[in-house]
């Protein structure tokens, strides 16, 4: 009997034991942390043609500029002439224009280009801008 009383005891002593093992923490917390990193992206027309032009009367067109920046960002123009006589760009004299962040940027930029009369009828003349976006 004593061999039975000490087995029953030796049994309960094992189940309790699991129960109190079984209610032991069941769950955990971990922080979870992540860097974002500078993100922007710009798209341009690759040309714009401003049509026909006569000496001394500007030709105007529109290059509408978008981009995506995750932080706030600067939207610049750098003007090369070329072959016109002058070519502008509103958007070059703001530079750097502050553009803001997001995923829908856009501006529209007007370009005005000019030939003076030294330039020969049926030639084509081009320049270009480029335009940067910058996050400082």
């Amino acid at each position: 009997m004593k061999r039975t009383i000490l087995i029953a005891a030796a049994v309960a002593a094992l189940v309790f034991g699991v129960v109190a093992y079984a209610n032991a923490a069941t769950s955990g917390t971990v922080t979870v942390s992540a860097t974002v990193q500078p993100q922007m992206e710009i798209t341009v027309p690759a040309s714009v043609n401003l049509g026909n032009v006569d000496p001394y009367t500007p030709a105007t067109g529109t290059v509408t500029v978008t981009g995506k920046s995750n932080k706030n960002a600067t939207l610049s123009a750098s003007v090369n002439k070329g072959t016109f006589t002058t070519l502008s760009s509103t958007v070059a004299p703001l530079s750097p224009y502050s553009w803001g962040k997001g995923g829908n940027l856009s501006y529209n930029d007007s370009v005005t280009g000019t030939v003076d009369w030294s330039i020969d009828a049926g030639t084509v003349v081009s320049g270009t801008i480029t335009y940067t976006i910058a996050q400082p």
